[in-house]
């Protein structure tokens, strides 16, 4: 499996911006609960953008039936993964559970836009 590492310097970009544009400022700010709310929610948030990444890595130069059985099923699988870590760190670890979902909410539109980002340049590349 090829490693495109453009795309992790951009993840990583992404990453630095948002410790500096959000995490910072939330420190200095808002109250630990919340900060502790907001790097928990990034952190799993990468993990399910690294594990897409990984899913369409494997699965691109598959058939088309065979990669959207990969995609499809991995985002059903990383769903669920990410529901069973909201509810561990809602009701197990007792999260600040308004910051917690708002910060889940914006990083899976960065993820996801990320993700999109990748795919249609895995595309472009292709043809």
């Amino acid at each position: 499996m090829k490693i495109d590492w453009a795309f992790l310097r951009l993840v990583a970009y992404c990453v630095l911006g948002v410790v500096v544009l959000v995490v910072l400022p939330l420190s200095m700010y808002s109250s630990n609960e919340v900060v502790r709310s907001v790097v928990a929610s990034g952190v799993t948030s990468l993990f399910h953008l690294l594990l897409g990444y990984l899913l369409i890595e494997f699965g691109f130069d598959k058939p088309s039936t065979t990669f959207l059985k990969i995609i499809l099923g991995g985002t059903f699988v990383r769903m669920f993964l990410q529901v069973g870590v909201v509810f561990l760190l809602i009701r197990v670890y007792q999260f600040h559970t308004m910051s917690l979902m708002l910060s889940f909410l914006l990083f899976y539109v960065l993820n996801l836009a990320l993700e999109i980002h990748f795919l249609q340049k895995k595309v472009a590349l292709k043809r």
